[in-house]
């Protein structure tokens, strides 16, 4: 009776992924950098060939004060998309959003990034606080936009994800979401 009962269990542990996936509910096989709709979140993506191959010529040695002082973009990036995760969000045109924060911070410090759907990445966003010497007391909000793949939807995408209740319930103060509007900078990447 006892092997039957595990002959069952280990049947359904078998049989549960596959028809999970078949509902579309979960995506088969490895998560594929070619393929974001593979990727069930940011961490996967961050461990799948090339992704950070594909930020850092993406970014082509943009260093900012995001995080740390003057680092280069896809760094930061990096540290950020490598902590917690988020869950992918399906975007209009075959795009996704991937998003996360740096591990042990996540108090408005976040980084997002949009890939097609062949997995090149169109934008990244990046909350944070703009740390050079010190760190500003305000949130700030850059995205940065490849020219061909600006639009509505990269832009109202990366605009939602900065000002989402994930990002502000995280904040130590939240009076330093006050006018984030205006700390809000789009910077096109050719």
């Amino acid at each position: 009776m006892r092997r039957l009962i595990k002959a069952a269990c280990l049947l359904a542990l078998l049989i549960a992924p596959l028809a999970a996936s078949a509902a579309g509910t979960m995506p088969s096989g490895p998560c594929r950098l070619i393929d974001p709709s593979t990727c069930p979140n940011t961490s996967e993506l961050m461990r799948s060939t090339g992704f950070v191959q594909a930020l850092g010529h993406f970014a082509e040695g943009v260093k900012a004060s995001y995080f740390k002082a003057n680092r280069s973009l896809s760094e930061q990036a990096a540290s950020a998309l490598g902590g917690q995760s988020d869950h992918v969000v399906v975007l209009d045109g075959k795009r996704y959003l991937f998003s996360g924060c740096p591990s042990h911070d996540c108090r408005g410090n976040a980084a997002a990034v949009i890939l097609n759907e062949y997995g090149q990445i169109e934008a990244v966003g990046i909350s944070s606080f703009h740390c050079d010497v010190q760190c500003d007391d305000a949130r700030h909000l850059d995205f940065y936009i490849k020219t061909d793949a600006q639009d509505d939807t990269v832009l109202a995408a990366l605009k939602t994800w900065g000002t989402s209740d994930t990002i502000r319930n995280g904040l130590f103060h939240p009076e330093s979401d006050d006018g984030i509007a205006g700390r809000m900078d789009v910077h096109l990447i050719p």
